[in-house]
């Protein structure tokens, strides 16, 4: 497994239009749904629907992003998602909730599509982090979440979900498996708190 070779500093305003020279074609890698839910998890009659999340900074991309120190943002040079990385998290989100077996119907958030609640949400860390654990990243994924009901665009509650899980290793396999690490523990937090602390609708 190579490790991975980490690019220049890029602005942040410029990253996503950056093109790398004539090299072989980056590695792409998805991440997987929560699928791993606790006992008891209520269902409920409600249908629910998962806009695509806001990003900050460089987050708004398909690159993956490393933060060697606290105001420094670079990215890993020959790895990527396979779709932007605020995409990529929505549909998990969906898919996470249709796993769980607890809401009536998840889906993408479409124009004129109707459901009971819609799933807001802004992605404010998707990174690899060096601060504190030079030699192997420290996978940060944190999520602001705002659920509206639909019917009278009023905010029924907003809550921050956040985790942290050190790779095993700076290889592009075990960076990703501490993403899909962090990113699940995110995903079963947000769908376990919404179908428990969401009222019926009304």
């Amino acid at each position: 497994m190579r490790s991975l070779l980490l690019l220049p500093l890029l602005a942040i305003a410029a990253c996503s239009s950056f093109l790398t020279g004539g090299g072989p074609a980056p590695d792409l890698y998805t991440l997987s749904p929560a699928a791993r839910f606790a006992d008891g998890l209520p269902t409920v009659p409600w249908q629910i629907m998962i806009e695509e999340p806001t990003a900050v900074g460089g987050l708004d991309a398909n690159r993956i992003a490393v933060q060697p120190t606290a105001n420094e943002v670079r990215y890993f040079a020959d790895i990527r998602w396979v779709e932007r990385a605020p995409r990529m998290v929505q549909g998990l989100l969906v898919e996470s909730f249709e796993r769980s077996a607890a809401v009536a119907a998840a889906d993408r958030y479409t124009v004129g599509t109707r459901a009971d609640y819609i799933l807001k949400s802004e992605l404010r860390d998707f990174q690899a982090e060096l601060l504190t654990t030079p030699k192997t990243p420290t996978i940060h994924v944190r999520l602001t979440v705002k659920l509206v009901r639909s019917s009278r665009q009023d905010i029924v509650w907003t809550r921050d979900f956040t985790a942290r899980v050190v790779a095993q290793a700076s290889n592009a396999p075990a960076v990703v498996a501490a993403f899909d690490q962090a990113l699940g523990q995110v995903m079963t937090e947000i769908v376990t708190f919404t179908v428990r602390e969401t009222p019926a609708k009304r």
